[in-house]
């Protein structure tokens, strides 16, 4: 095993040289197969989704898409441009990536040109070049050289990809795909459809639920979900919330294990920075919860970035960004140890152009990385690093054209509000303890939250113990400092400021297993060391457990213990009490170190484990909850919470896609969306369902909505309207409809058709007096305007 200062070179980390098999006999082959464990992940993934109402023949279909469509052409143009590529499953999942990225621009371009399915000119175009053109005819084989991965590390990745899957239950047994089980999704969910059924139609896209409201937004995911529907004829609706957020989940927990191990050159590294990324969470040892909100999205009781939380799937331009940003970290390491080569900064600059447009939050935090690592390398040599400044540039770049281009210079409401995250999250908000914003009282949840990261990165320590770390891993660190600084310091309306953490998580984690590599004996990975490192993560587990059990099971508040200093006890001691047993256990180690040889050398690494365990509670709580309330209220189509798609709407909304024009102007009646109650302007479903743009629907998560909470010193979901002639038009013709109120809707707006929920309490019984009624289901009815 390699240590991380052997696989700096990159001669040593990137020509392993293929293990040659002995001849075996059938079934032994086949059992040893690094396509058994991906098929066998394949049949448990397509009877889950048929479980959850997805038909296999749909998933198939979907596959064979992916499969021919994205992952085959990246993976050809990865090997192209990375002079080879890796093995075999680095270089499909990169490939698919890449492969996301390519079907991205040829769909925007096809659907300027106004023929969506020239979309397959990606594939097509690849294969055939690939085929005809001698010298790309070698990268349809991998690397002669190419390193075999041992098979348990396959079937380690593939149990990480599994456990993917097992965790999207929980957002599958909420979003159903028929009224009343779609009825209560969260609203970011309709906004997201609503934009796909938007990237289905129109390019450049525009805000679809009001009119004349330009997209400032990273929108790259939509195109590649419509993309997807049009080539494979599924609905959006079961891709967004079915079927394309898996294989970005399972090629990115791949991807963050070849990114270590690139580093590293271990193996096993790969693994230990998969799983460190996925399920090592902030420690919760509360046996109280914190909130049915926060439990929901799976957050611990103080943020922990986690990459496996609802919004991986309600909020998918989180999960594409993630996906693609790891391949252009891959890329980027070679870069930055001088390799002098073009393609490979060409295959840099595309993937930064996808990040770009996938998720804002990951060039400002490259770009700092980036920084970082040029002031690094000129305190230590002197010398400005060639690499280093070179993706700097592009990175710079690439900022300026996606701030001024794709998001018109505008901030979407992200602010200097220092501790928002801690305001608003599960700790601060379920207890009280946040409450007034008392200063003494944030700091006291900073220290908490600080301990917090520090058990999740604690492998960290280890690169203090060595020189100064590769330009690649003080990248990853500077990614996670600007991470954390980020989510600390500013706030925004939606509590988006957390996805700068979350984008963080990947490096953050491989740069602490490249540390904890650092604290091994002679940086050497064995059996041996490995069954300790996995006991103390097991010892931490219990202790987090031994600790809940002891605690009370009732939520504290400042009313039921009596004072903030009895409040701030409850709320404290848990987090002492784990501090305690940490400091405990290095004592004992520092003691047994000279009497127990297996000990010696590895104290640090152990305690590591420990503050890992701790983490890994709360992610096997996290699975423990769905087990159990899948089996208390139902593995699938749960209704739970308020009613976000009104009954007929779903229906209602595809007759009027197939029987209207792309560019008709739809005018709807529906506002308000019910939210713990109140009225909020997140209303969104009528423009999911019916792909059609909206005179007004609802108004909120738009660039406008967010500049004018700022200005009112409001939530989003609270703004009025801001264009009132528009809205008081719309809802007249709808109120007390009149010839002339329905006559302005056609003549002055260009309105066609009338999208009614009838469940509001703003139609008037006269309505179709004055339109034609086409279609009816549940309380949704669509009516067509009388021609002038």
């Amino acid at each position: 095993m390699q240590t991380p200062t052997e696989a700096a070179d990159p001669d040593v980390t990137d020509t392993v040289p293929a293990r040659v098999a002995p001849h075996r006999g059938p079934l032994r082959r086949g059992l040893r197969s690094g396509w058994l464990p991906v098929g066998l992940l394949w049949v448990a993934t397509t009877a889950a989704l048929w479980f959850f109402e997805v038909p296999p023949t749909t998933t198939i279909v979907f596959t064979l898409y992916l499969t021919l469509g994205v992952a085959l052409p990246g993976t050809l143009w990865w090997r192209f441009l990375g002079r080879g590529g890796g093995f075999f499953v680095a270089d499909v999942a990169a490939g698919l990536a890449l492969g996301y990225i390519g079907e991205v621009f040829v769909y925007v371009g096809a659907r300027l040109l106004g023929l969506p399915l020239l979309v397959l000119a990606w594939p097509v175009g690849t294969v055939a070049a690939f085929l005809v053109i001698p010298s790309l005819r070698r990268h349809w084989r991998g690397a002669a050289d190419a390193p075999v991965p041992p098979l348990l590390w396959r079937w380690s990745l593939t149990a990480i990809a599994g456990m993917t899957l097992l965790w999207s239950f929980k957002f599958y047994r909420l979003y159903g795909l028929r009224y009343p089980y779609n009825s209560t999704p969260d609203t970011d969910s309709t906004f997201h459809l609503a934009l796909v059924g938007e990237a289905r139609h129109h390019m450049p896209m525009m805000v679809p639920w009001i009119t004349g409201e330009p997209l400032w937004y990273h929108w790259f995911v939509y195109p590649e979900i419509a993309a997807s529907s049009w080539v494979t004829g599924i609905e959006p609706q079961v891709l967004l919330l079915r079927l394309s957020m898996l294989p970005m989940l399972m090629a990115f927990a791949v991807l963050v294990a070849v990114l270590a191990r690139k580093v590293t050159g271990g193996w096993w590294s790969g693994v230990a920075a998969s799983a460190l990324t996925l399920f090592v969470l902030s420690p919760n040892p509360y046996q109280w919860v914190t909130g049915e909100f926060y439990t929901n999205l799976a957050f611990s009781a103080l943020e922990d970035g986690s990459s496996l939380r609802l919004t991986v799937w309600s909020g998918p331009t989180q999960t594409f960004g993630a996906l693609l940003m790891v391949p252009l970290m891959i890329v980027l390491i070679d870069r930055l140890r001088e390799r002098r080569d073009g393609r490979g900064w060409a295959l840099f600059a595309v993937l930064l152009a996808g990040v770009m447009g996938a998720k804002a939050t990951y060039l400002p935090l490259l770009g700092c990385g980036l920084l970082l690592a040029v002031g690094a390398e000129l305190l230590r040599h002197r010398t400005l690093h060639r690499g280093a400044l070179t993706g700097l540039g592009i990175t710079a770049a690439g900022l300026v054209f996606s701030q001024v281009v794709l998001f018109g210079g505008t901030s979407q409401g992200t602010a200097f509000k220092p501790l928002t995250t801690l305001i608003t999250g599960g700790l601060g908000g379920s207890t009280g303890y946040a409450a007034g914003e008392v200063t003494g009282r944030l700091l006291v949840l900073l220290v908490l939250l600080l301990c917090c990261w520090a058990c999740i990165w604690a492998g960290l320590a280890g690169l203090l113990r060595r020189r100064l770390p590769e330009p690649a891993v003080v990248t990853m660190i500077g990614i996670g400092v600007a991470g954390a600084g980020a989510t600390l310091l500013t706030g925004q309306s939606g509590d988006s400021q957390r996805f700068f953490i979350e984008a963080a998580r990947p490096y953050l984690s491989v740069a602490a297993i490249v540390g904890l590599w650092s604290l091994l004996p002679a940086g050497r990975f064995t059996a041996r060391r490995a069954w300790a490192l996995i006991g103390f993560v097991a010892l931490g587990v219990v202790v987090t457990q031994v600790i809940q059990a002891g605690g009370s099971d009732h939520l504290p508040t400042v009313g039921n213990t009596g004072s903030y200093a009895a409040l701030t006890r409850a709320v404290v001691l848990p987090y002492a009490a784990l501090a305690a047993v940490a400091v405990a256990v290095t004592a004992a180690l520092m003691l047994a170190r000279r009497r127990v040889p297996a000990v010696r050398g590895m104290v640090v690494a152990l305690v590591v484990a420990l503050l890992a365990g701790y983490g890994s509670n709360a992610s096997l709580q996290n699975y423990v909850t769905i087990l159990r309330d899948s089996t208390h209220a139902g593995w699938k189509n749960v209704v739970k919470g308020d009613e976000i798609v009104a009954d007929g709407v779903l229906e209602a909304g595809r007759w009027l896609r197939d029987h209207s024009d792309p560019d008709d102007l739809v005018a709807t009646n529906a506002h308000c969306q019910r939210w713990n109650k109140e009225c909020t302007n997140l209303h969104f479903s009528m423009s999911a369902y019916s792909e059609r743009r909206m005179l007004v629907e609802g108004w909120g998560f738009t660039t406008t909505a967010h500049a004018e909470a700022a200005r009112l010193g409001t939530w989003v979901g609270h703004v009025p309207y801001w264009r009132h002639e528009i809205l008081a038009d719309n809802d007249a013709a709808f109120r007390d409809p009149s010839p002339q109120r329905v006559g302005l809707l056609r003549d002055r707006y260009g309105i066609r058709w009338l999208f009614v929920d009838e469940s509001q309490d703003n139609v008037s019984p006269r309505l179709p007096e004055f339109a034609t009624e086409r279609y009816r289901s549940g309380v949704a009815a669509v009516y067509e305007l009388p021609s002038a």
